[in-house]
């Protein structure tokens, strides 16, 4: 249970970057460089999803590169220059055939520290008609990653991973203390879902959620990123919200936050696993005592 495992012994500073990514690579990392820049010192510093460019499928696949490659190294300098942790939110990885939405984290020396491949793909038709097909461009992942940043440890996803809720209790489950997730959530499903989905993984897995967004319209299809990078205790409470526009979002994550919500209502120790799951008919069972059947057992 996640409540019988060692706490971390220290706070963690975090500082998110939302920024407005587009299509001119050298120009969103000159705009990345001004926002790390202004960051205050942190102990971890997060990237969004597509951090170095985004586009249309065609571009994505003129960017992959093979790991380790440029942005590695670009990230990997950036973690070097600030002594900090570094969440490259993702980029697009190249693996024989496949490519892969990745998101890296490096070490305070810049060294790779973890990699995970985005499992669940975006396929859908938005409120206004525009598709978004990643399974277009990309492969699945096809494993959860853990990592450890300075006795945190961290569950990585990415963005519409956010949606299956049984991702993030595997991590729950392994003990995790903070999940992450770097994001392009677009604004058409992003108001009325991405807070929402947010505090949720934090409240039900009792671990703090860091969820740092796009910002800004992507400049081949016009789709608007929704913002509003979010950091959420374990008690679903709202540390710190980005808003709208590109800027730094940050935040102290305590462990005596995850002590008080783990205490107050220990829900993993009364968690129950379910087998075959049947359906009542009226046909069957036992009628209730306002003439209801009751549920197969």
């Amino acid at each position: 249970m996640p409540g019988q495992l060692p706490l971390p012994r220290r706070p963690l500073r975090v500082s998110m970057i939302q920024n407005a990514a587009g299509g001119d690579l050298a120009a969103n990392l000159r705009r990345l460089r001004d926002l790390t820049a202004a960051a205050p010192p942190a102990d971890l510093l997060l990237l969004p999803e597509c951090f170095a460019r985004r586009g249309a499928s065609a571009d994505y696949r003129a960017a992959a590169e093979i790991i380790p490659g440029a942005l590695c190294a670009w990230a990997a300098e950036l973690a070097r220059r600030r002594r900090a942790w570094v969440l490259a939110g993702s980029l697009v990885e190249k693996a024989g055939a496949q490519l892969y939405n990745t998101s890296l984290l490096f070490d305070r020396r810049g060294r790779l520290a973890a990699r995970y491949r985005k499992i669940h793909l975006f396929n859908a038709v938005l409120p206004d008609g525009r598709a978004v097909r990643e399974r277009a461009v990309y492969a699945p992942g096809a494993h959860p990653v853990l990592a450890e940043i300075d006795g945190w440890r961290c569950g990585l996803a990415v963005c519409y991973d956010l949606r299956f809720p049984e991702l993030f209790r595997a991590y729950a489950a392994a003990g995790a203390h903070l999940l992450l997730l770097p994001a392009n959530f677009t604004r058409a499903t992003g108001r009325p879902h991405w807070e929402v989905l947010v505090r949720a993984r934090a409240i039900e897995n009792q671990a703090f959620v860091l969820a740092p967004n796009q910002c800004g319209a992507n400049p081949a299809d016009g789709v608007a990123a929704h913002g509003h990078s979010l950091a959420v205790d374990p008690w679903g409470t709202v540390l710190a919200d980005g808003g709208a526009r590109a800027g730094v979002v940050s935040a102290t994550l305590h462990p005596a936050a995850l002590a008080r919500a783990r205490a107050r209502l220990p829900a993993p120790a009364h968690r129950r696993r379910f087998g075959r799951v049947t359906l009542a008919s009226s046909g069957h069972g036992r009628a209730g005592r306002r003439g209801c059947p009751s549920a197969a057992p």
